[in-house]
């Protein structure tokens, strides 16, 4: 009798744990999983599946940052051209049209005694000029044709005209600093280093918009880990529930599984939370409407098999703007110290100017009858005691030469030694990603068994919670892997300026 009760006990747990297997198959995750429905509970009006490339190029279109680097590059294209135009000739067109004066004005008599006469006149001048810099030289060269009319008032009164048709003044600093000639060295190497600038900015908008957007990611794979998890919860208590009845879970295993029920629960309510706090971070980022809910989606690794450590060391060596700012600082104090101790020797220029002039009451007569006009001047400024003045600036340019000099050489190795351990992970990480991959794979299916176990007897909640755990922290770990597979993707970018998948230069 009681071998008849026993098997028909055996009987019946056999079709029931059945039965557990066939609901429990159905509630595995699948390969991809649904994506979180937010809208409803938040007042989102649309959805929109964004890759990771759509949203690389929104953030190079549309962020502030962008909009940004547009403006300093305009700047410094400006400054460019302002530096060439300084060397090209410049025409002025000048005058006062016109001029009244009445006035008194001081005069001194033949016997010294100083008295006021009356002044009334009325002129106009006009003028043309051409300026030209000297580089070489660090003179100028200034070309002008120049007329001026001049009319007396009152009861005597009578107008002449003062003409200048040509002169050529030179103007030419003779042992002074001449700065043009630094400028050739400074201002193209700034222009360079500006359009290094550029593309090295548009490169940090990737990475930013490859952390944010893999912050969504991750949050948007934590919110579908945790319903996921809340189903298989639900399922697996209702199994117990029913386990219960027969006498086949102890009440321990069940107060778990409740436990962990709710767990789940708010673990549901946690994600959902930190899934739209990370949503509106990039949308606001990628200037989106904030009606529409961004859903995310799982890219391939980032990988370039045939970029090699050396390559890309001297990729950061040739195209680097860290580089252009270490010969553009070094420059700059070279002539800093050429400028101090040119400032230390006499002061010296040469002004001289040549041409005609004329006057006459008729306007052909002021260019009839010419005269040469002739002036020539030499200023000299020589030091006696200024109480080491200008030997401190020379001595303290010097210094801050040997400083700055100092100062590259040590940046110089610090870059150079980052850019070498940024390749070398770059590198690591194109293998670890596959790792990561087949990981979660493995972790996935292992899940999956666990809870057939469970179903059956063969676990206890212990084993199973801990299967899910490593589920969810292998799906953590992959995605985070992928994501700096795109981080160092981009860093290397970002210290190269080169893209190695087009093998093209990114200026």
């Amino acid at each position: 009798m009681k071998n008849c009760i026993f098997h028909k006990i055996l009987s019946c747990r056999g079709i029931f744990s059945a039965i557990t297997v066939m609901a429990l198959s159905a509630a595995l995750p699948a390969q991809e999983p649904s994506r979180p429905d937010t809208a409803a509970a938040t007042g989102l009006k649309e959805r929109l599946s964004l890759t990771i490339e759509e949203a690389l190029v929104l953030g190079r279109e549309r962020t502030i940052a962008s909009k940004e680097n547009e403006n300093l590059q305009l700047k410094a294209e400006w400054r460019y051209r302002n530096y060439r135009a300084d060397r090209l000739p410049g025409i002025t067109l000048g005058g006062t049209l016109p001029v009244l004066n009445r006035s008194l004005n001081t005069y001194q008599r033949p016997d010294g005694v100083y008295t006021f006469v009356p002044n009334n006149y009325l002129s106009e001048n006009l003028s043309l000029g051409i300026r030209q810099a000297i580089p070489f030289t660090g003179g100028e060269l200034y070309i002008e044709t120049y007329l001026e009319r001049m009319d007396q008032l009152g009861a005597a009164g009578y107008g002449s005209f003062l003409s200048v048709p040509f002169s050529v003044t030179l103007s030419q600093p003779l042992f002074a600093y001449n700065p043009y000639r630094w400028q050739k060295n400074t201002e193209p190497l700034r222009y360079e280093m500006s359009r290094q600038e550029y593309a090295a900015r548009l490169e940090n908008i990737n990475i930013t918009t490859v952390s944010r957007y893999f912050d969504l990611l991750m949050a948007w794979s934590d919110l579908e880990s945790a319903r996921q998890n809340l189903r298989n919860a639900s399922d697996l208590y209702s199994v117990a529930k029913a386990k219960e009845k027969i006498g086949t879970i102890s009440d321990s295993d069940l107060m778990q599984l409740r436990v962990g029920l709710l767990n789940a629960e708010a673990d549901v309510v946690t994600a959902e939370n930190e899934y739209l706090d990370r949503m509106n971070t990039l949308r606001t980022y990628l200037g989106l409407d904030e009606t529409v809910e961004i859903v995310p989606s799982v890219p391939e690794g980032k990988s370039v098999p045939y970029a090699d450590l050396g390559e890309i060391i001297r990729k950061a060596r040739e195209n680097n703007p860290m580089y252009s700012d270490f010969r553009l600082r070094l420059t700059e104090a070279e002539a800093n110290v050429v400028k101090a101790r040119r400032e230390r020797a006499p002061d010296v220029s040469l002004y001289v100017s040549v041409g005609a002039t004329g006057s006459d009451r008729d306007l052909a007569g002021a260019y009839t009858h010419l005269m040469n006009r002739q002036i020539a001047r030499i200023g000299v400024s020589i030091p006696i005691l200024d109480w080491g003045k200008r030997r401190g600036n020379y001595e303290q340019a010097k210094s801050d030469y040997a400083l700055e000099e100092a100062k590259v050489e040590r940046e110089e190795v610090e870059f150079n030694e980052s850019v070498r351990a940024l390749a070398a992970d770059f590198i690591d990480q194109q293998h670890l990603t596959g790792v990561y991959n087949e990981a979660d794979a493995v972790a996935q299916e292992r899940y999956g068994i666990a809870l057939k176990r469970f179903a059956v007897g063969d676990i206890s909640v212990t084993d199973l919670n801990f299967a899910e755990q490593e589920k969810d922290s292998a799906r953590r770990n992959y995605i985070y892997q992928l994501y700096l597979s795109w981080l160092y993707y981009y860093n290397v970018r970002y210290v190269t300026l080169y893209d190695f998948e087009t093998g093209s230069v990114l200026l």
